[in-house]
C-alpha cells in the first residue's frame, strides 16, 4: 500500500476527538449458537459461497479492512466478506440492537472493557472448540492481552491491533534544544520531565508538558508509574487512595498547581497544541507515531520515547487493543473465524501501521519487527522496556465499565479545573467510584 503524505493543516482538520464511554442499550441477548468446527455437522457445503458481515468500526481501521478485503477474498474462496461500517459512538448500541431482533452479523468489534456486557448481550462467543480444531497457535500473543478476552476459562475474541497503553511521550526538539534541556531517552525519569517542562514553559503561548488526568487508558498508566493501582486485579475495589496510587495522581496535579507547567490536566486539546507547536511534550498511544510520519510540513522536529520511570524506577503500562469476536448470531462460526485468523497475523499487525490504521498488532513478534523499526525505533524501545509484555488491563468485576469510568472522569475533572481541593477531590472520587462498583452485576 502506497503511504499517503498529508499536510500539518489537514492532519489538525482531521484530527477527531477520543470518543466518549459508549452508550449501552438495553437489549434482550440473542440465543448463543454452539461454534460449529470445519468439516462438521453445521459447516455449509463447500460449493456454497458464504456472506460473512462484519459490524466495523468507521474510519482508519474500517479503511484498512476494506483495503484488505481483496486479499481475504481471494484467500478464502467461497467466503465474501462484507463490512458494516458504525461510527464509534454508535456502534454497540445499534449491535445490540440487532442482537436483541436476530439480525446481527457474523462478527463485531469490541475493546478490552466490553468482553462481559458484549457475552451478555449475545454479540460475543467462547472460541476455544474452533481454535482446538483449527490447531491455532496464540503463542505469539500477549498474555495479558488474551487474558482480558478471556471470560469464565474461554477466550471469546483475537485481538487485531494492540499497544501498551498510553506509554508514548511525543515531543518537540526544537523547543528542547531551545531551553538547553536533554531530549528523553529510554532511562530518562519523572524527574527529568519535569526539569525539562519547566525549562520550555513559556506561559501561556509554550508548555513544558500536557498530560490527561482522566480516563481508563492514561489514569492506570500514570499510577502504576509511582507502583499503584487503579483497581484490585477483582475489579471490585477502587485503589486511588493507596499511598502509591495518591503519589502519581499529586503528581499530576503538582505538574499543574506547583511546577506550573501544564495548563490543565484536563486533556484538551493536546494533539492539535503539539502539533501547532506551542507543547513541549504529550503523551499518548502509539497510535500516532505512523500519522506523524506522514505529516509532511511540520515546522519543528518531533520524536518519540518511552514513558519516564517513576520515583522507584517503575515504567507503567498498561495493555490496550481492540479485538473481533464472532456473535451469537452467526450461522458460520468457523468460517466467521477465518475474518479474526486473517486480521491477527503477523503481517497484518505490521502493515496495517504503514496503512495508517494506528497501533501494531498485539504480538511479540511483531513489536520485534524490523519492518516497524523502519517506521520508527520507539516500538523496539517499547518493547525492550517491557521484556513481558504490557501489564493486565482490570476492569469492574461486575461489568458497569462505563459507569465506573464516566464516575471517576467527572471526579477527576473537577480537581483539574479547580472547582474542588486535590484531597477533597480524591476522597470523593474514590467514594463515588466504590459506590458503582458494590452495585449489582449488569
Amino acid at each position: 500500500m502506497t503511504d499517503t503524505q498529508i499536510s500539518r493543516r489537514s492532519f489538525l482538520r482531521g484530527a477527531s476527538a477520543v470518543v466518549a464511554t459508549l452508550a449501552v442499550a438495553a437489549c434482550a441477548p440473542a440465543t448463543q449458537q454452539a461454534p460449529a468446527a470445519s468439516g462438521s455437522e453445521g459447516a455449509a457445503p463447500a460449493s456454497e459461497v458464504i456472506t460473512l458481515l462484519f459490524h466495523t468500526r468507521l474510519g482508519a481501521h474500517a479503511d484498512w479492512h476494506k483495503a484488505r478485503k481483496p486479499l481475504f477474498d481471494e484467500q478464502n474462496p467461497g467466503l465474501v466478506l462484507e463490512l458494516d461500517e458504525l461510527p464509534g459512538d454508535e456502534m454497540y448500541a445499534k449491535v445490540y440492537a440487532l442482537a436483541a431482533s436476530g439480525t446481527v452479523g457474523d462478527l463485531c468489534w469490541t475493546y478490552l472493557n466490553n468482553p462481559p456486557e458484549h457475552k451478555a448481550k449475545g454479540v460475543m462467543i467462547p472460541l476455544n472448540d474452533i481454535i482446538e480444531a483449527k490447531n491455532f497457535d496464540l503463542s505469539p500473543f500477549w498474555k495479558s492481552l488474551l487474558d482480558a478476552l478471556t471470560l469464565d476459562g474461554e477466550l471469546h475474541a483475537m485481538p487485531n491491533h494492540g499497544h501498551y497503553g498510553t506509554t508514548v511521550y511525543y515531543h518537540n526538539k526544537d523547543l528542547f534544544e531551545a531551553a538547553g534541556a536533554d531530549l528523553p531517552t529510554p532511562d530518562w525519569t519523572v524527574d527529568d520531565l519535569v526539569t525539562a517542562a519547566q525549562a520550555i514553559t513559556n506561559a501561556p503561548e509554550t508548555w513544558g508538558f500536557r498530560g490527561t488526568g482522566t480516563g481508563q487508558e492514561h489514569i492506570p498508566n500514570y499510577l502504576r508509574m509511582f507502583g499503584g493501582e487503579l483497581l484490585n486485579p477483582e475489579g471490585t475495589r477502587c485503589l486511588i487512595t493507596e499511598e502509591n496510587s495518591l503519589a502519581a495522581l499529586r503528581w499530576l496535579n503538582d505538574l499543574q498547581f506547583v511546577h506550573q507547567v501544564d495548563p490543565c490536566t484536563c486533556g484538551d486539546q493536546q494533539r492539535e497544541n503539539f502539533v501547532a507547536g506551542t507543547v513541549g511534550m504529550f503523551n499518548t498511544t502509539p497510535g500516532l507515531v505512523a500519522e506523524f510520519q506522514k505529516v509532511t510540513d511540520w515546522t519543528f522536529a518531533w520524536d518519540a520515547m518511552v514513558v519516564p520511570a517513576g520515583p522507584d524506577g517503575l515504567h507503567g503500562s498498561q495493555v490496550s487493543a481492540g479485538a473481533f469476536c464472532i456473535t451469537g448470531g452467526s450461522k458460520h462460526p468457523s468460517e466467521a473465524f477465518q475474518v479474526l485468523d486473517f486480521f491477527s497475523t503477523f503481517e497484518d499487525g505490521v502493515e496495517h501501521v504503514f496503512g495508517g490504521a494506528g497501533s501494531p498488532g498485539g504480538r511479540t513478534d511483531v513489536w520485534a519487527s524490523d519492518r516497524l523499526a523502519e517506521i520508527s525505533p520507539i516500538y523496539k524501545i517499547i518493547a525492550e522496556t517491557f521484556p513481558d509484555g504490557p501489564a493486565p488491563w482490570y476492569r469492574p468485576a461486575n461489568a458497569r465499565a462505563s459507569e465506573f469510568i464516566d464516575t471517576m472522569n467527572n471526579s477527576l475533572q473537577a480537581i483539574w479545573t479547580g472547582q474542588v481541593g486535590f484531597d477533597e477531590g480524591i476522597e470523593q472520587t474514590y467514594m463515588l467510584c466504590q459506590e458503582v462498583l458494590d452495585k449489582d452485576p449488569i
